[in-house]
């Protein structure tokens, strides 16, 4: 149930969402970095953590991509969201997968 007091706030949900998202990510990119930088030396984590710098900007700008395409009256039509999304999400979920993997390696 709407009031029309909560107009305009789908897209700044929408718009914190994707921010929480890719500083989620970036978060992840850094400890990796870190992680691996603090060992011997460069290893495959480094790799890791520069994928994960990438899909991070990837994420923020897609996010406020997004944010502003919903921001605008009329809403555009189809409002669904595209392939992108399932294929951002399906990024973001390999990459913690994999982090975890990393992260259980001595």
């Amino acid at each position: 149930m709407t009031s029309p007091s909560d107009a305009g706030l789908q897209a700044e949900r929408t718009g914190l969402a994707w921010s929480r998202t890719s500083l989620g990510v970036g978060a992840n990119a850094v400890l990796l970095a870190v992680r691996e930088l603090t060992h011997d030396g460069p290893g495959p984590s480094l790799v890791l953590a520069a994928a994960a710098a990438v899909l991070a900007v990837v994420v923020a700008l897609y996010g406020r991509w997004r944010t502003a395409r919903i921001s605008h009256a009329p809403l555009p039509s189809p409002l669904a969201a595209d392939r992108a999304v399932p294929l951002l999400g399906g990024a973001v979920a390999l990459l913690a997968l994999v982090t975890g993997v990393v992260l259980s390696l001595p």
